[in-house]
């Protein structure tokens, strides 16, 4: 069930949160202060109203924090050119594949002409799943392939 479920719900039934968006110029410190005081996990990186880039947390703890490049640097040098984008009308169970196998934890959710709409984090999907298959998710085993012996509980 949860599977058709995913295929059948799109990615505007998830709360799409808003675009902070930084141009490639930006230096890193300025992206990384928006990031904290939006409390986000990501930025994506615009330019002429166009995704070209998104700089995550991990991609600060990757590059900046292995010394590799400096805070005063622009954001370009430190973003994942052209990211993986969806739409709103993109499946929810596609969303979810292209973060499993892209090892993502966020994308760019952008309009027909390539327009940042916002994003969705790993978070996002995982909560929607909580809402709409609570019944599912909340008895599960802690390891779902493994079934106790006996039942549990008195």
């Amino acid at each position: 069930m949860t599977r058709s479920l995913l295929h059948h719900h799109v990615v505007r039934h998830l709360r799409i949160a808003p675009p902070l968006c930084v141009d490639e110029a930006t230096p890193l410190h300025e992206t990384i202060r928006h990031m904290q005081t939006r409390r986000v996990g990501c930025a994506l990186i615009c330019r002429e109203g166009q995704v070209v880039g998104i700089l995550t947390e991990v991609d600060v703890l990757r590059k900046v924090g292995a010394g590799a490049v400096s805070l005063s640097a622009a954001t370009a040098t430190v973003m994942t050119r052209s990211p993986v984008v969806i739409t709103p009308e993109t499946s929810i169970w596609e969303a979810a594949m292209r973060m499993k196998e892209g090892g993502f934890r966020h994308l760019p959710v952008v309009d027909g002409q390539g327009h940042p709409q916002g994003y969705i984090s790993i978070r996002h999907v995982v909560t929607w799943l909580a809402d709409h298959c609570s019944a599912t998710v909340y008895t599960l085993p802690p390891d779902p392939d493994r079934v106790p012996p006996t039942a549990e509980g008195a």
